[in-house]
């Protein structure tokens, strides 16, 4: 974990889950400066909740320990602030493994999306564009309330419950600027270096459970979720295009088949989802591209769009360009 903030009141609670090296001794150096839990290893959602239960400031930050936040970052929080949000979501800039940008940006705006932008995407597609755990902030009564929700949810990262959560509880407010750096390595959850062909089984069980609690949350807010939303998700149909392509023994979905998802895919199109026609449009076209292509070349196109490191400059180039999903 690495921090400095331009804010007079920050609390830092550091959490130490079994580590086996000598972390305890380096947090041990800051002294007062942090509040140290140390307890036996028992995964990120318990020492989330555990650090939660110890912090008492109003505006709560989960940072991940490879993640650094800047400087500015309450700053910018407080020039947006709303008794109405739910959730603060910031840009994060993408760094490697040694701390280096790689120019990379995530998420990708082509637009300022606003509450209710973001409430209307959720409600109809399942999904809208977030930064995952560290480029969020929430305000404590959000924690609270998600953090005591009963629910069958049970996975290893609490942002799965808060991002799901935050539009059908409030106002979602983004900052399209990076206030974070995301460090990709090669272990991170939601980011690849190298092509893994079963992950993308997992990633949807992922994104229909996570899909099933917002569901449950709406409910309890008298939110309407469309009942083929998460089918109308250009994101959950390209994790579908993935798994089955590459693993169709293993893909989660029994009676999925070619024709279903393009004509899911196809009926994405028509919805915003946050994304411009152009996005739309490159992403329809890869589904299609992957299903129709020669079975040699889609691992290609697969690897191309979920390891960006593989992309050819000539792609990187014409996605830039056209300001298309990279």
């Amino acid at each position: 974990m690495r921090s400095r903030f331009c804010w007079p009141s920050v609390e830092v609670i550091v959490v130490d889950d079994g580590s086996t090296d000598n972390s305890l001794e380096v947090l041990k150096a800051y002294g007062d400066r942090i509040t140290l839990i140390s307890q036996a290893n028992a995964g990120q959602m318990p020492s989330c909740v555990n650090g939660f239960r110890r912090c008492s400031g109003n505006v709560v930050i989960f940072l991940d320990s490879d993640d650094a936040l800047h400087p500015d970052v309450m700053g910018e929080i407080a020039k947006v602030w709303s008794a109405k949000a739910s959730k603060y979501q910031f840009q994060m800039r993408v760094v490697d493994a040694k701390g280096k940008p790689t120019g990379g940006i995530l998420p990708q705006y082509f637009m300022h999306p606003s509450p209710e932008d973001v409430r209307t995407w959720v409600t109809t597609t399942g999904a809208y564009p977030t930064p995952p755990g560290s480029g969020n902030a929430y305000p404590r009564w959000l924690v609270d309330r998600v953090f005591s929700f009963k629910s069958d949810f049970v996975d290893r990262a609490p942002d799965s419950y808060l991002l799901a959560a935050a539009p059908a509880c409030g106002d979602v407010i983004t900052i399209t600027k990076p206030l974070v750096d995301y460090r990709v390595h090669g272990l991170n959850h939601g980011a690849f270096l190298q092509l893994d062909d079963e992950r993308f089984a997992r990633e949807i069980d992922l994104a229909r459970r996570r899909h099933k609690f917002f569901t449950e949350i709406a409910s309890s807010a008298d939110l309407h979720v469309a009942p083929e939303a998460l089918n109308r998700n250009l994101i959950y149909v390209c994790l579908r295009t993935a798994s089955y392509t590459l693993r169709p023994d293993i893909h989660p979905i029994k009676q999925d088949s070619a024709a279903g998802i393009l004509i899911d895919g196809c009926r994405s199109f028509g919805y915003s989802q946050g994304f411009s026609f152009a996005q739309r449009a490159s992403i329809l076209l890869w589904i299609v591209g992957v299903l129709l292509s020669p079975p040699l070349f889609r691992r290609t196109l697969i690897s191309w769009r979920y390891a960006s490191a593989q992309r050819p400059k000539w792609i990187r180039q014409a996605l830039k360009l056209f300001r298309m999903a990279r």
